[in-house]
């Protein structure tokens, strides 16, 4: 009956309930039973709930209490992989155990993360690995196709999950044809879906989820409910949970466009010259067009301009060096893809050797050959009004991108319609205690939409503390580097380590490491020097130590305690306008007479810088300061915008009183605030 949910949900988070029954130290918090109350509402309604929650609301029992007990399926969209895990792993079993509710579980990755038991026996007879140094892996990775019962790769102990050798035996879509597999009973991603058909509560990824809805859409309603060939679809469900719904439009902007790569084309190429070495010689005639498309391929790629970073792809006009570079990419994977249809019959090979039948190979690399060829059309011929064509260089990896300008009406076609209860929670959703921007980012302006938004419950006031050096140059002055690396290094001497720097481009991060490698008493960890996953394990568990880091490392880093007790921002992060979807959406705004400054750029830097300080305190007993290196805070108009929307802590321009604050908590050394003992 209406309101009975509420009441169990109620009694599940009350100050003498199962959960603080069960949960040694639980505090039942007034923020997290709001969220809750109006998440069972929203179930019962059915109807969209947005809910920011700030950092310690407890946000997870919030939303995974209600759901549960509604008895509805529901999936669970989590940022990151990594927050699956810890789903799967903390937060779910714990409330199976306290409520005693009878309810399934199922985790669901994408392809690339699942074994595919017909690749790993190709590979185990022919190992080949890109990379030397991965030989070490194969008897770690021969122990896991043997025994395990998932096939999730992170599951291989001993082989990290971005290990490139996992590409030549994973379950992607290019390389899995059913028809021609003999392990279809066996498989680990078929019986992972089977599993979240079958689960009360499914847990997945934005970029799964969105893959899925991209595919839907892609599909149609005649086919959009299929089990499909190619890409991932998840069951259909009764309730939707995004959980860090701030990557929400950035995700399905990923999924809603098309990217093609160098290196794809490359990998493409490679895998045409081991089919026909497997096959002794009956594809030999392919190997002049597929050398011919691999050296047009990087004379096309190479003709997209130079420089690092995201920068306007050129137009694809007749004539110039790119146009015709392209169209003759263009044809020589027709080419390729005629000879592979026409000119390689099926089962064609050296008689008698192993491996030599190619039938297995063919259709997976034809199918290869034309998606390469309809993301290449795809990006070439976008229209600049609804979509953005841009490139990204890095270092020797080159790709094309055809990015939707605004992705909120494709969510509200795609998605919002569905007559099924939606969360969308982020501790960072609001602006000024406005939901406006998110919810219009994200096609929910029209949408009948409950808001709520429960404030962060920690005392900043008492334990965090706002620094902004006054005498930095302007972040734009060509001296801004070096000062500010000079004055990381002084604020890390205050806080003795335990520090996160964030940096808002690789060009800090490149300036700041070079002038602090080799000169801190402390570990330094920087991002690219390992995998993202194992530089945080040794941040977490280094108590002095310090981590540079840009992107990605702005929010999911989660580090409570000592640990963690000093983030440090090299300048406010607006989006470099120069940024080609940057610049594209700046312009449809500016089209239609809107303040794109106001309307989009601010509030995005806002949120942003929300998400940087929020990796400070993310539990009651933590303490730290936030050392914002951008003086623009204070002297610009729009800086008090900035200031408005960060927890209510001390502001200060005094480093002596950085040093105090930490001799205070952390007993840190007896610093002046110049480096220098007293």
């Amino acid at each position: 009956m209406p309101g009975d949910l509420a009441r169990k949900v109620g009694i599940s988070l009350s100050p003498g309930g199962p959960i603080a029954r069960a949960m040694r130290g639980f505090e039942a918090r007034p923020g997290q039973l709001r969220m809750a109350l109006a998440w069972a509402d929203a179930l019962e309604s059915p109807r969209v709930l947005v809910a920011e929650a700030a950092t310690g609301i407890g946000k997870t029992l919030a939303y995974l209490v209600p759901a549960i007990l509604s008895g509805r399926k529901t999936i669970v969209s989590t940022g990151t992989r990594t927050l699956q895990q810890q789903l799967m792993e903390n937060d779910i079993p714990l409330v199976r155990d306290v409520l005693q509710y009878p309810f399934s579980c199922a985790i669901l990755k994408g392809r690339g993360n699942y074994l595919c038991l017909r690749r790993w026996k190709r590979f185990r007879s022919e190992p080949q690995f890109e990379f030397a140094r991965e030989a070490g892996y194969f008897h770690a990775m021969q122990a896991f196709a043997e025994t395990s019962r998932t096939g999730d790769v992170s599951e291989c102990v001993g082989v990290p999950e971005d290990a490139r050798v996992w590409a030549e035996v994973n379950a992607r879509s290019e390389m899995c044809d059913p028809s021609a597999c003999g392990d279809t009973e066996r498989c680990h991603l078929a019986a992972a879906r089977r599993r979240a058909a079958d689960a009360d509560l499914v847990v997945v990824n934005h970029h799964l989820f969105f893959a899925d809805l991209a595919l839907r859409e892609r599909l149609g309603p005649a086919r959009g409910g299929e089990e499909g060939r190619f890409g991932e679809v998840l069951p259909r469900v009764d309730a939707v949970v995004f959980d860090e719904a701030h990557g929400v439009e950035e995700t399905a902007s990923v999924f809603f466009g098309v990217t093609v790569s160098l290196g794809r084309a490359r990998e493409l190429v490679r895998d045409v010259k081991r089919s026909a070495a497997r096959a002794g010689g009956a594809w030999d005639r392919l190997l002049p067009m597929t050398e011919r498309f691999r050296v047009v391929a990087e004379s096309a790629f190479d003709a997209v301009g130079d420089g690092d970073a995201r920068f306007p792809l050129p137009a694809p006009s007749p004539g110039t060096p790119f146009g015709e570079k392209s169209a003759a990419l263009l044809r020589a994977g027709e080419e390729l893809a005629l000879s592979l249809s026409d000119g390689v019959p099926r089962g064609e090979g050296r008689p008698g050797a192993p491996g030599a039948d190619p039938g297995p190979d063919r259709d997976p690399l034809l199918r290869r050959v034309r998606s390469f060829l309809d993301d290449l059309g795809s990006v070439l011929s976008t229209d600049s009004a609804s979509a953005v064509a841009w490139a990204e260089r890095r270092g020797a990896s080159v790709s094309l991108h055809r990015t939707p300008v605004e992705v909120s009406p494709v969510l509200s076609g795609a998605l919002w319609g569905e007559p099924i209860p939606f969360l969308l929670t982020s501790a960072t959703l609001s602006v000024s205690g406005d939901l406006t921007y998110f919810r219009e980012r994200v096609g929910l302006a029209q949408v009948d939409a409950r808001e709520i938004i429960v404030d962060n419950e920690f005392d900043f006031e008492g334990r965090a503390l706002f620094y902004v050096p006054g005498g930095l140059p302007d972040p734009s002055d060509p001296a801004f580097p070096a000062a500010a690396a000079e004055e990381t290094r002084e604020i890390l001497s205050c806080s003795g380590g335990g520090a996160l720097v964030l940096c808002t481009s690789y060009r800090t991060l490149s300036a700041l490491t070079e002038a602090l490698r080799g000169t801190l008493p402390y570990t330094l960890y920087v991002q690219g020097d390992a995998p993202r996953a194992h530089l945080l394990r040794a941040f977490r568990e280094g108590e002095d130590t310090v981590l540079i880091g840009t992107g990605t490392f702005w929010e999911g880093v989660d580090v409570p305690g000592a640990s963690l007790r000093c983030v440090v921002i090299d300048k406010l992060p607006f989006a470099s306008p120069s940024d080609p979807v940057t610049s594209a959406r700046i312009r449809a705004l500016r089209d239609r007479g809107a303040d794109p400054f106001m309307e989009y750029q601010l509030p995005e830097a806002v949120l942003s810088l929300r998400q940087g300080v929020g990796r400070l305190l993310r539990r009651g007993d933590d303490y730290g300061v936030v050392a914002l290196l951008d003086r623009r805070v204070s002297t610009r108009g729009y800086g008090e915008l900035f200031r408005a929307n960060l927890p209510p802590a001390r502001w200060t321009d005094d480093r002596t009183e950085v040093a105090a604050f930490f001799r205070r908590f952390h007993g840190g050394p007896e610093s002046d605030g110049k480096g220098e003992k007293e």
